[in-house]
């Protein structure tokens, strides 16, 4: 069993949280419903285990390869025996396993090169695979590399990589699959390397804990493989309709004297201009800009070592919180204009590290529920930004550190972050002790921060952003012990805490979170953390969105316009253009990301594509629930449709959009190439056809982005034209013919279902609540 298998999180329901086990398989009677399909003793590194292979009562045909250390003495000899039309080869002594199909080795340990078999370095076990020439592998989590993992060696560790895109990542998955026909869970929560040929191009290499199982799943189509993860892992939910609706981010991250939203007013204003404007929106997200945050513990020190007096110190802490709130900014432009010299000192050597919350509203908010009730009556929801880590010289701290509910570490609260000196990433994994890390392996402290969050929620918020949660502290003492495979399950109990608490008050939950470890996709949605707001970025950004894809997470989103920096005119829209055309959308980052801000054309552009989301939402509603019946995330990856098509295999700038759509973003200029799979597709815009397999350079202006539809598709719009999501939005569909149909099926989940509507173009179907109207695709413009 995996070694986090005894740690538990005892909260109830009702105060917030369920039970919970953290393994591979939540549902015990799979293990006690498998069938054994072999045990035998075998050797590795010449001590002697049990190895027991069974076939888990899945979609896939799934094996668990447990592996416990025993006594005794391995024969050695070779076992075959047949699973389906797979047949399993194990050697006992050295342990090797191989996987054929039909002959054709689909998965083998056993290499021509080292120790080309199961064997063991000190604590780990390492596990040699081969890979074939034109293969793909894919999956991992949340990557902003190359979407085509062969080549790569990446560590399976959460952290927060400072910015991106880089060889790190928010959301590390120890799961992976083939294009040659299988996928590999490792149950496990600590920190694992995983070799796809970075040393030997056709090797790799697990290495892993020696006491964690691996769960193989065995089929051709990836999203067989990736139902049968979800079935091993835990299903995602469906996120509330009006989360598919476009979320306005408010955050200036300058300062509170240099900040255009500063006040619940500003708030409030900014959401009646999006109406005033006639923009379809669904959440106004409230960043930091709420909260105020104490002058950092490790900042007074460090300014009090460059000789300023308490008084001195004193004076800063005011004019932080009065100028500042919650960024730095304006206090650094102080203490320059007031001890220039000891401004240059403290840039070229003070660390600055992450964020902390507080939960406290700052005076600028003196009526958070007056506020929330204004934007629900423009008809938005509203999001509201948290984190797990305390600030020293909170109220929150406070409570926390006498109740003991931290994480420590050497008997004081801690938490790990990136550092950055001038700007300049320095550290990944800096432990700083300005706050601590919410300890959410105690149930008391669980309680404690489901019911800060509850209070958010019953003041008005309607659901959370849940940001950071990589900090956990790798040799941290946990209210279960000291164990450095917490710091990957952290960010799941983080999420799974403010998840079920909106679930208790609101019904259908949904957080807007950034980390996390295996099992995070239960929990959605993810976005891809901070790109810089460079061509670059948007690119990593739309990897990460594949990447987790390929990892079975469902629903994911971006910063439009990226985090960092201010981007051209040209960028925006093109991101604006990718970003609403995604699972989920949001407007976000430290500069203007607000659509009016970058000028006429490219407001009329962006107003455009707003409203074409919002036209076809009953499409993206729609294939959600097909996608999670089948395996399928909405926004995927070519290959994960045509994994049998090497090209496929590493395109990582084209998605499907669902079953029919295929989009093409463009990230700089007005052309690009554009690979179009097997069979017929409708260029969106001028309803030209073009057979596929081929590439085509396509010119592309600024007003477009190349979408391609294929043939027979059938694309259920919505004929209300709204300005927030409500059930009319899927109740009036006008739907699109793409060469010949027979008949028309949509699931829209808990909404209704209709199957086996003839296509008839002289008539309006009424039946069940819906009202539908067919119409033969035609060339396509925005409005505006």
């Amino acid at each position: 069993m995996g070694i986090l298998k005894n740690i538990e999180v005892l909260c109830t329901i009702m105060d917030p949280c369920r039970t919970i086990s953290f393994f591979a398989i939540e549902n015990e009677s799979l293990l006690k419903t498998a069938e054994v399909i072999l045990t035998t003793k075998v050797s590795i590194s010449g001590l002697t285990y049990n190895l027991t292979i069974r076939r888990l009562p899945l979609s896939a045909i799934t094996l668990s390869i447990e592996l416990t250390e025993s006594s005794g003495v391995a024969e050695s000899r070779s076992i075959n025996t047949g699973v389906g039309e797979y047949s399993i080869i194990i050697d006992t002594n050295p342990l090797s396993l191989t996987v054929l199909k039909s002959g054709r080795v689909v998965f083998s340990n056993k290499v021509a090169l080292g120790p080309g078999y199961f064997h063991r370095v000190n604590n780990e076990l390492h596990v040699p695979f081969s890979i074939s020439p034109g293969e793909g592998i894919y999956g991992m989590g949340e990557w902003f590399g190359r979407l085509n993992k062969v080549g790569q060696r990446l560590e399976v560790y959460v952290v927060d990589p400072g910015g991106l895109p880089n060889d790190k990542t928010y959301v590390a998955y120890p799961f992976f699959w083939s294009t040659e026909g299988y996928g590999l869970l490792i149950d496990t929560y600590c920190r694992v390397m995983l070799d796809f040929g970075s040393r030997y191009l056709g090797v790799g290499e697990l290495i892993i804990p020696s006491n964690v199982n691996m769960y193989l799943i065995l089929s051709n189509e990836p999203s067989k493989i990736i139902k049968a993860f979800w079935e091993l892992t835990g299903h995602p939910e469906v996120p509330p309709l009006w989360s598919f609706g476009v979320w306005y981010s408010l955050w200036r991250g300058s300062g509170y004297i240099y900040s255009d939203y500063k006040t619940q007013d500003d708030v409030v204003k900014f959401a009646e201009d999006v109406r005033r404007r006639g923009l379809p929106g669904d959440v106004i997200h409230i960043d930091p800009i709420y909260t105020i945050r104490p002058l950092r513990a490790s900042l007074k020190r460090f300014l009090k070592n460059l000789g300023l007096t308490d008084d001195e110190i004193k004076e800063l802490e005011e004019y932080h919180r009065v100028n500042g709130r919650w960024n730095y900014r304006p206090l650094l432009e102080y203490i320059k204009s007031k001890w220039p010299d000891k401004y240059t000192e403290l840039i070229n050597k003070y660390p600055f590290t992450v964020s902390d919350c507080t939960f406290e509203w700052h005076d600028g908010f003196p009526n958070p529920r007056l506020m929330f009730s204004r934007l629900h009556e423009l008809g938005f929801r509203v999001s509201i930004w948290v984190n797990p880590y305390a600030a020293v010289g909170s109220e929150w701290f406070s409570e926390l550190s006498e109740r003991n509910l931290l994480v420590k570490v050497n008997g004081r609260p801690m938490v790990e972050t990136p550092a950055f000196i001038k700007g300049e990433l320095v550290d990944y994994r800096m432990l700083t002790d300005d706050f601590g890390a919410v300890d959410f392996t105690n149930d008391d402290a669980c309680r404690a921060y489901s019911e800060r969050i509850r209070q958010l929620l019953e003041l008005g918020a309607d659901t959370i952003k849940t940001d950071y949660g990589e900090g956990a502290p790798e040799n941290g003492e946990y209210s279960v012990g000291i164990n450095p495979c917490i710091h990957n399950l952290y960010p799941v109990l983080y999420n799974k805490v403010v998840y079920e608490t909106i679930r208790s008050l609101k019904g259908e939950p949904i957080v807007w979170g950034r980390s996390g470890g295996l099992g995070i996709h239960k929990y959605p949605i993810r976005w891809t953390g901070d790109p810089d707001s460079t061509p670059r970025g948007m690119a990593a950004s739309l990897r990460g969105v594949l990447s987790m894809a390929t990892s079975g997470i469902m629903y994911s989103s971006v910063d439009i316009g990226g985090y960092g920096g201010k981007p051209t005119v040209e960028l925006y829209v093109r991101w604006a253009q990718m970003g609403l055309l995604l699972s989920h959308s949001r407007f976000h980052g430290v500069s203007e990301r607000e659509p009016w801000s970058y000028g006429e054309e490219a407001y009329s552009i962006v107003k455009g594509f707003i409203k074409l989301r919002y036209s076809l939402i009953p499409y993206i509603y729609s294939q959600v629930i097909e996608g999670l019946r089948t395996g399928k995330p909405l926004v995927r990856p070519l290959v994960m449709d045509y994994p049998s098509d090497e090209v496929t295999r590493d395109i990582e700038d084209e998605y499907m959009l669902g079953e029919y759509m295929l989009i093409a973003p463009v990230f700089s200029g007005d052309a690009r190439s554009v690979y179009l799979p097997e069979g017929n597709w409708y260029d969106y815009w001028s309803m030209s056809i073009i057979r596929g397999p081929t590439t085509i350079n396509v010119h592309s202006p600024l007003s477009r982005v190349p979408i391609y539809v294929k043939d027979g598709a059938l694309i259920a719009y919505s004929a209300v034209d709204s300005m927030n999501l409500t059930t009319d939005v899927l109740n009036n569909l006008l739907v699109e013919v793409y060469g010949n149909a027979g008949e028309f099926n949509i699931d829209l989940g808990r909404y209704g279902k209709l199957t086996g509507i003839q296509v008839t173009y002289d008539k309006v179907y009424s039946m069940g609540g819906f009202k539908i109207r067919f119409i033969k695709a035609s060339p396509h413009g925005l409005s505006s």
